[in-house]
């Protein structure tokens, strides 16, 4: 029941409560009822329609790219060890980069002081992210793959490795290559994956904000793109777009019903999604039984003889394969050493000329802890993840044991409502929850940050507590009935020891995602006193726009804040490596 009220109180009740505002209006400071005003404004908005349409290309864009480069990754992962010592670390070094820090990275990487950059001096072209619409289009959904890749690719070479060893071999023996393998054996097998895969990166970047705010603060301004109702830039996406009118639109009404019209069409895609999945795996799981039933691989192999690639085509899917795991370990190393230059450097600029720092000193770290107090920052940190993370599981534990002992059948929905919670979070769920917090009077502390980081680590939680529980033996259970145990003790002294390794594990989950959220504070955090180390980061560097931003001051803080990330990541490294590895082949 607490779990159930925290998940209504975070995702449910702020999108009805946006309804019932969407219908009121501001005059002459009362609220006054006008029906379906605000809709019809916002039915009539162009800069609405633009911006949806900047979404909907840029989202497309983005998950493409993830997947296009996660699947070849996957497979040379796979079928390597020594591509998997060089894809491993680089991916795990992305997945462990906050977005916060990171895209600013790659803004002092791309852009660096209008176009001059580092990246102009190494490749001779010039990417201007203030005045180039297209340039800033591209570069933020390259950017944005880069962060996604690492979970696309897991999950890939997860699902990769469950496939029979069998099929693989007698491909091989049939003559099969690298490409053949790729896409003739592991592409028709891994179709509900890559669907699933798909359906996600397509979701989570239609409602993408931080990284192109972070990195454009929603782009050049097009020309078509001078409205009634503001500027819309070239990656001003929908969040962007109710994020500019939340900053500065005084009409409670017109947010609501922007709220709500956008939450509508990310439940829509997120249902949309999980159908997809749903159906994907009935048809997987389908082609599984028809193949155990004695359809054998050489019979698949030989079925799709017409398509098999040749040598030619085998050596492009090798090459291109190991370029591309070479260019994500060469972003990172150039990434990790813009950070260390800007960091131990006397100078406050936004383009490397140098190996070595000019004017080498440690005054960012002195000045940044010493003057800036940022300590403090990390103290707040510090205690947001603590408090959010005891708090996801606390919640979380009694009712996965609950669900744990129900049939798993009459659970499938509790789990596709959960899933579906966990995937629609964003701008639009968080500015009516601001809303609802602003008029009970609750704003200016943690609270609503932390609750919002319970919301999006509770689904997770829930499904891997309840997925450890289930399959633990029932012996367990039926010995301490005999011995006349009740619900309470048996939740406590035997499935609360059980559940230990599984609770630590979604613990971490839950402290890392607090630790590198970005988004909430960003929202509900006014006073610099209570700001996160993620806000503060941004108040060094600002937006593209920013005059004076203290790029070594953000590095110094960065580095700081990537090596507490990476160690508590270290966490996670041999269960994923051994996962991962359980179904490599030998070079």
């Amino acid at each position: 029941m607490p779990l159930v009220i925290i998940l209504s109180l975070a995702g449910i009740a702020p999108y009805f409560s946006a309804i019932v505002s969407s219908f009121f209006g501001d005059e002459a400071g009362r609220s006054i009822f006008i029906g379906f005003a605000h809709y019809a404004r916002l039915f009539n908005d162009r800069g609405l329609a633009l911006s949806a349409l900047i979404s909907l290309g840029w989202a497309l864009l983005s998950a493409s790219v993830t997947i296009l480069c996660a699947f070849p990754l996957a497979m040379l992962a796979r079928s390597s060890k020594r591509a998997w010592a060089l894809i491993f670390p680089s991916l795990v070094i992305v997945w462990a980069t906050p977005v916060y820090i990171g895209a600013p990275l790659w803004r002092f990487l791309l852009h660096g002081v209008a176009g001059d950059s580092l990246f102009r001096a190494l490749t001779g072209i010039e990417v201007n992210l203030m005045n180039d619409p297209a340039a800033s289009f591209v570069a933020t959904a390259l950017v944005s793959a880069w962060f996604r890749l690492p979970q696309a690719t897991f999950i890939l070479l997860a699902a990769a490795g469950r496939s029979r060893r069998a099929l693989d071999e007698a491909a091989a023996l049939d003559g099969a290559g690298p490409a053949a393998l790729a896409f003739s054996v592991q592409l028709p097998a891994m179709g509900a994956a890559l669907l699933a895969v798909g359906a996600l990166e397509l979701v989570s970047a239609f409602r993408e904000f931080t990284v192109p705010f972070l990195l454009t603060a929603g782009g050049p301004p097009m020309r078509a793109g001078i409205t009634d109702s503001g500027v819309v830039g070239a990656t001003t996406t929908l969040e962007i777009y109710l994020y500019d009118m939340f900053s500065g639109y005084a009409d409670r009404g017109v947010m609501a019903a922007y709220s709500v019209l956008l939450s509508t069409i990310i439940w829509l895609l997120v249902g949309a999604g999980m159908t997809l999945q749903k159906a994907a795996a009935t048809q997987a799981f389908r082609q599984g039984r028809g193949q155990r039933n004695g359809r054998t691989a050489r019979h698949a192999i030989e079925k799709r003889s017409d398509y098999i690639p040749g040598s030619i085509a085998d050596r492009f899917f090798l090459a291109g394969s190991w370029a591309l795991a070479a260019l994500v370990a060469a972003t990172v190393l150039a990434l990790l050493w813009c950070i260390m230059w800007m960091a131990f450097s006397g100078l406050s600029v936004a383009f490397v000329d140098s190996f070595l720092p000019r004017y080498p000193s440690i005054a960012a770290f002195r000045v940044a802890f010493l003057q800036d107090g940022v300590l403090l920052n990390f103290a707040n940190t510090l205690y947001v993840s603590l408090i959010a993370s005891a708090g996801a599981i606390a919640l979380v534990f009694p009712a996965a044991a609950w669900l744990a002992e129900r049939p798993l059948a009459k659970t499938a929905l509790a789990f596709a409502l959960l899933q579906a919670l966990a995937s629609s979070g964003g701008v639009h769920s968080l500015i009516p929850l601001y809303e609802l917090w602003r008029r009970m009077g609750l704003l200016g502390g943690y609270l609503p940050v932390i609750l919002v980081y319970i919301y999006h680590a509770a689904p997770t939680a829930l499904l891997a507590l309840s997925a450890f529980l289930r399959d633990q033996p029932k012996s367990l259970k039926e010995a301490a009935c005999l011995e006349g145990m009740g619900r309470f003790a048996w939740l406590i002294k035997v499935q609360l020891p059980l559940a230990l390794p599984a609770l630590g594990a979604s613990a971490m989950l839950a402290f890392l995602a607090a630790w590198n959220g970005f988004l909430a504070p960003l929202i509900f955090l006014d006073d610099d006193t209570k700001y996160t180390v993620a806000v503060r980061l941004h108040s060094y560097v600002g937006s593209i726009a920013s005059g004076a931003p203290k790029w070594n001051r953000f590095a110094a803080v960065s580095l700081v804040n990537v090596a507490i990330v990476a160690l508590l990541f270290w966490r996670f490294k041999k269960p994923l490596s051994r996962s991962a590895l359980a179904d490599h082949g030998e070079d």
